[in-house]
């Protein structure tokens, strides 16, 4: 990222900060930004000291935050916004700075979760971040604070984020095909490469994405040498609306359904992409066909 958007983006969160605490009343602290040393010039060693120090002027710990939960809001937010150009390493530990503080106080940690959930999982803020994500989800799972009631949204989460990532192996379901009872499983299938496509037929993305696939001339080679298996799977079981859009798929694929898709897969974003090698290893997760051509090129 170029000097000029690390700048723009530092003068935005301190212009937004400006207007906040002018609008807060003084019955809680608004967020105030570290001071950076004049000695640190550079944008990306500023960056990094700002992460790093980002904590420091806040009240985490303060329960008047619950019931002005903006301003913690709009801070997490600016903090997202520094992530961007603050280094892994860094943007890590100062999660975790955030969290150990945050966990001597079940709503404040429950709070801090939640505006994670909202800005770094669930799509509503500029990053979606599973791996900044996790450290929240794990700190409530291991809070001896909050009750187990409390902790079902997460350890949900949990089973989907330690799931079917980069490098694993992917996680053996059942599906049938359209109109049969005969169950199959995926580690059966026998192929060098399988392209796990879950989608929605009455998605307009899947819908776009499924036309793609289906005209990629590599795609219907690499089928058709036995390279290759696509497996186009509906995560909601056979329902009659999906049984009336089968005959839409490229007939060279497997087209089936499963029931509890969102049991194994992250359905946050479909369609969903997986490439997987013969032993079921995930190479790519949430991809494109772009991508997946060119591993199945470099692997010939």
């Amino acid at each position: 990222m170029g000097n000029f958007m690390v700048r723009k983006i530092l003068l935005c969160i301190f212009a937004c900060t400006f207007v906040m605490s002018e609008a807060q009343e003084e019955s809680v602290r608004p967020y105030q930004l570290p001071d950076i040393p004049d000695s640190l010039v550079t944008p990306d060693v500023r960056s990094e000291y700002l992460i790093a120090h980002y904590w420091d002027n806040f009240d985490i710990e303060n329960r008047a935050y619950l019931d002005a939960r903006e301003i913690p809001e709009q801070a997490f937010v600016d903090f997202t916004s520094i992530m961007r150009i603050a280094s892994r390493e860094s943007t890590l530990k100062s999660i975790d700075i955030l969290l150990r503080r945050a966990s001597s106080d079940e709503d404040i940690l429950l709070m801090y979760a939640d505006i994670a959930d909202k800005y770094l999982y669930s799509g509503e803020g500029h990053l979606v971040s599973e791996e900044a994500y996790l450290p929240f989800v794990k700190a409530v799972l291991d809070s001896k604070k909050v009750d187990k009631l409390r902790k079902l949204r997460y350890s949900y989460q949990y089973d989907v984020l330690t799931k079917n990532q980069l490098g694993m192996e992917l996680t053996d379901f059942e599906y049938k095909l359209p109109g049969k009872e005969k169950k199959f499983r995926v580690k059966k299938l026998k192929a060098p490469f399988v392209l796990l496509y879950i989608n929605d037929p009455e998605c307009d993305d899947c819908s776009l994405t499924t036309l793609r696939l289906s005209v990629s001339q590599a795609l219907l080679k690499e089928i058709r040498e036995g390279r290759l298996v696509i497996l186009s799977v509906y995560p909601d079981g056979e329902t009659d609306e999906w049984l009336g859009s089968v005959e839409k798929y490229p007939k060279e694929w497997v087209v089936a359904s499963m029931e509890n898709g969102d049991r194994y897969f992250d359905l946050r974003i479909m369609p969903a992409l997986y490439l997987v090698d013969k032993d079921k290893k995930i190479i790519l997760r949430n991809t494109s066909l772009e991508e997946v051509e060119k591993i199945l090129k470099e692997n010939k």
